[in-house]
């Protein structure tokens, strides 16, 4: 089959979680043209790549790791929207392949979007191709995707990738969480599509689209819809029958350590702790702040030895024999040596999948996103503990590493936790394929009815209206006829004559 995969947004952890599944695709000998700001390494003949500026680049450094976490939940929404619509407006604007893409005559049977991450304008591509239309989805539970495929969120359990509560809430936290589910869904409807609407009407333009169904239209009629989630990754909870979970998919064989950092963790007889905040967040932020002298305090009266990959300007020179710091390191390789200990996180999804497949407790700092939902999870099954960004102190890290080195509960938990992501009938990425070419195969036959109705009938709201109408109606036309068989028993009494009258 001809797959057109168009994952335009720079965001790496996404490209990361999906990859392994666009190189088998190609593997198996479909033909896969992949739109991407980031890359794969070597890709097999048949994986074209047509790669696209990071649109992104400018905008980077203009929200500090502080202002990312002051954000609630609509503003968080409308973050991502706005960076969606700026990637958006200038791809159909200044990237050739792009604009050529949408006058081309070209066929695909299939296309593969990142649909939910306010990117709903590029379904306009499947209607536009005629072709079967799939989302990949890099989060765990997302309340927009479960509106989108027909299964809206019940707020009573299920929580949106916004909310950092487990699945046991108290009444404050349930108040809490349908504030957060109500106003990720109103401000999706109100807010986001929209302008996804008008991106699309404006620049994807090709004979017969006049008549093209709205974006929400297009993004609920989804054939298959891919998440990175897996049960050992949070709650359960259902999902539409079109909806398969594929957590795991960015995982990769274990390959050699180079010699340098083989050496390094071999001789950590006390262990090894592996430092990294993901690929998005500014280290030097920690030194403004003075964390980086906490964490170098903490390190340096350690007997373990810390490797820290470093994501910023300049790479700080410290005194600490026992620390090496970079600006890159095999993460899943080092995760996997046995002298790994203790992993120090920002709680991105793709850190914790690769954590509890290799076993290795967690020390969290959440900063945006689904982080510190994710991090609520991992101190509430037992896999590890949680510091606030305000609470990074010497003191409250020394605890942590000292918990965490001390406590074997914490590794006993991940040990079980990484047993249950491992039991499965085949890997994330041959599962993942499978569904691929099941669609292939056999079209819409796993969507519901209910992910292309609107809302007010999905809700009822058009029923429970009727019915409340009707009810309003009935106590109505009772009144209006208890009043009138008052009025005739009133009027009858008034004209009864007593007798004694009619005698005078």
């Amino acid at each position: 089959a001809r797959i057109l995969a168009f994952i335009p947004l720079p965001a790496k952890s996404h490209h990361f979680a999906f990859w392994p599944v666009f190189r088998e695709l190609a593997a198996r000998g479909h033909q896969v043209d992949y739109y991407t700001a980031v890359p794969l390494p070597n890709p097999p003949k048949t994986l074209r790549q047509i790669i696209i500026k990071d649109l992104l680049a400018d905008l980077h450094g203009q929200m500090s790791m502080k202002g990312m976490m002051e954000l609630n939940a609509p503003g968080q929404t409308a973050l991502i929207s706005e960076m969606s619509l700026y990637v958006a407006r200038k791809l159909f604007e200044e990237e050739p392949e792009v604009i050529k893409l949408v006058n081309s005559e070209e066929k695909y049977d299939m296309v593969i979007l990142e649909a939910y991450f306010a990117q709903e304008y590029a379904t306009a591509l499947c209607h536009k191709f005629k072709a079967a239309c799939v989302s990949i989805v890099p989060l765990l539970d997302a309340t927009w995707v479960n509106e989108m495929s027909g299964l809206p969120d019940n707020p009573s359990y299920m929580i949106d990738f916004k909310a950092d509560t487990t699945d046991r809430m108290t009444f404050i936290q349930r108040l809490k969480n349908v504030y957060i589910w109500t106003s990720t869904t109103l401000f999706s409807y109100y807010y986001t599509v929209g302008p996804q609407q008008e991106v699309a009407d404006k620049y994807i333009r090709y004979p017969g689209w006049e008549s093209r169904p709205s974006v929400v239209q297009l993004a609920r009629d989804m054939d298959l819809i891919l998440v990175n989630s897996h049960v050992s990754l949070g709650y359960p909870f259902p999902k539409a029958p079109h909806v398969k979970e594929v957590g795991g998919m960015n995982l990769a064989p274990n390959k050699p350590l180079p010699k340098d950092l083989q050496d390094f963790m071999d001789s950590a007889t006390d262990g090894v702790i592996y430092f990294s905040y993901g690929s998005n967040v500014d280290m030097n932020e920690l030194t403004r702040e003075g964390k980086f002298d906490a964490f170098i305090k903490v390190f340096r009266k350690l007997k373990q030895k810390v490797l820290w990959k470093w994501k910023g300007s300049e790479i700080p020179k410290v005194d600490a024999p026992n620390v090496k710091i970079q600006e890159w390191f095999p993460q899943q390789d080092i995760l996997a040596h046995k002298n790994t200990k203790i992993f120090l996180t920002h709680g991105g999804l793709m850190s914790l999948i690769e954590a509890i497949n290799h076993g290795v407790p967690l020390i969290g700092t959440a900063v945006f996103g689904d982080q510190p939902k994710n991090l609520r999870f991992v101190e509430h099954v037992g896999i590890g503990v949680q510091l606030k960004y305000d609470n990074l102190t010497e003191e409250s890290l020394t605890w942590a590493v000292n918990e965490i080195l001390g406590n074997p509960s914490y590794k006993n938990s991940m040990k079980k936790r990484s047993e249950l992501f491992k039991d499965r009938p085949m890997t994330p990425v041959d599962e993942g394929v499978y569904w691929v070419e099941y669609v292939l195969r056999h079209g819409k036959v796993l969507q519901p009815a209910s992910a292309r109705m609107p809302f007010y009938q999905v809700y009822l709201l058009d029923v429970l209206g009727t019915l409340v109408v009707s009810a309003l109606l009935a106590l109505w036309l009772t009144k209006r006829t208890l009043r009138a068989i008052c009025s005739l028993c009133c009027g009858s009494k008034q004209n009864v004559v007593p007798k004694s009258k009619k005698r005078q």
